[in-house]
């Protein structure tokens, strides 16, 4: 009995100790500790060398669609129109040939001038146009005391010089007449009509005699001399919304001597290497060149002239005289077509002697070669006379031409291409 009854029990009590388990099962669990979760090891510099190579693609990619997008955009000539007409805007106004104008304009009349109140004040007026604000009303000439005179003849521009995005330096030679003052005596004027000279300027019958000492001092004038002189004058020409002078003119000093060298025509040439017969052949062929050149239209002087640049000869203006001088050198362009070849057969004599080799009598081959046309090219520099039909004057001049011979027949292709 007892131990049925403890039967009982245990088997009322044991889905409390299968709860008890589970939830004991449940808080150990929960007591447990998280494992510690390690970090990967990163090198020093790992950081720096992801942004480095993040920033590199970025620009690649960027680089990429700036090329694909101009290689796919379309070639509008409004576009390159557009372009042209914005680089054209980015030169400087005080360099044009209007700039030059300008300043030639101003010379005009600043070298224009006479003494005496009212002629600077004319010169005053017609310079306040051109003067900027706060420079001296006379650009610079003195004009208390002026004695001399001026008068503008010329000018020629010689340099221009940039001095900032719209301002530059025109230097002028400016051709001017200068009136020199000279006193100059004037002889007394003559005796009064109805005087006797030979009586000491007595009156004559009838009429009341002069009044004694009445002899005229001799007077004083001022002429002025003229003489011809130049400066190179240097006009501060700016631009702003219009042209004018921001500063006052300078004067300058040009050296009339170049310093350029005569250029040395045959360098790197090589002397042709031809029969002296060639040579001559050349020369008479320039004769007649240059005589047609002088005096024939375009339509037959191309006969003997194939340059495209150079279609039209001087069509009368001068007449071929001679050609004075003659150089010919090789060009390098010369085309020689090889002869076809020819089968070289070498016949031994019938009996060969010992230790001599077969080979052929005096340079005799079998077979004729087959000739072909060679296109041979010379360098001519040349000097030619000629004469002005009107004046009968001569004048000489240097040609480079380009002489091609083919066929037997000479042409000049290019002319002065150097």
């Amino acid at each position: 009995m007892p131990k049925s009854l403890a039967k009982l029990k245990a088997a009322s009590d044991a889905p409390q100790r299968e709860k008890g388990a589970i939830l004991r099962q449940f808080k150990s669990w929960m007591r447990k500790e998280k494992p510690e979760k390690r970090r990967a090891y990163r090198p020093r510099g790992y950081m720096t060398r992801k942004i480095g190579a993040a920033a590199f693609w970025l620009a690649f990619a960027f680089m990429f669609l700036v090329v694909f997008f101009s290689a796919i955009q379309p070639n509008d000539p409004a576009d390159a129109q557009t372009r042209n007409e914005g680089a054209e805007l980015t030169l400087n106004p005080a360099t044009t040939t209007t700039a030059v104008q300008y300043a030639e304009n101003f010379a005009k009349e600043y070298f224009t001038w006479k003494p005496g109140d009212e002629a600077t004040q004319d010169r005053k007026k017609r310079l306040t146009p051109f003067l900027a604000k706060g420079l001296d009303p006379q650009a610079g000439l003195q004009t208390s005391g002026l004695k001399t005179t001026s008068t503008f003849l010329k000018a020629e521009i010689k340099h221009i010089k940039e001095m900032g995005p719209n301002r530059a330096y025109v230097t002028l030679e400016v051709f001017y007449k200068l009136g020199l003052p000279k006193e100059v005596e004037q002889p007394p004027a003559s005796p009064p009509s109805g005087t006797d000279a030979a009586n000491g300027g007595t009156a004559q019958d009838g009429q009341t005699p002069p009044p004694e000492n009445t002899a005229q001092p001799p007077t004083k004038t001022i002429q002025y001399e003229p003489k011809e002189v130049s400066k190179f004058f240097v006009v501060p020409v700016g631009y702003d919304k219009n042209y004018g002078i921001y500063d006052l003119p300078k004067f300058t000093y040009i050296d009339r001597q170049t310093t350029m060298e005569a250029d040395d025509r045959a360098k790197g040439l090589r002397a042709a290497d031809e029969p002296y017969e060639i040579k001559e052949n050349i020369r008479n062929f320039l004769t007649t060149f240059f005589s047609s050149f002088a005096a024939d239209p375009k339509d037959k002087l191309g006969y003997l002239l194939s340059d495209p640049e150079h279609q039209n000869g001087l069509n009368g203006a001068l007449h071929f005289v001679s050609v004075t001088s003659t150089e010919i050198y090789q060009s390098g362009e010369s085309q020689t077509k090889p002869a076809d070849a020819a089968p070289k057969e070498t016949e031994a004599n019938g009996s060969q002697q010992a230790g001599t080799a077969a080979s052929p009598v005096s340079g005799e081959v079998t077979g004729a070669a087959t000739a072909t046309p060679v296109t041979r090219t010379y360098i001519v520099l040349c000097s030619v006379t000629y004469e002005d039909p009107v004046s009968k004057d001569r004048f000489m001049t240097n040609y480079r031409l380009t002489v091609t011979e083919k066929e037997g027949r000479y042409i000049v292709t290019k002319m002065d291409e150097k």
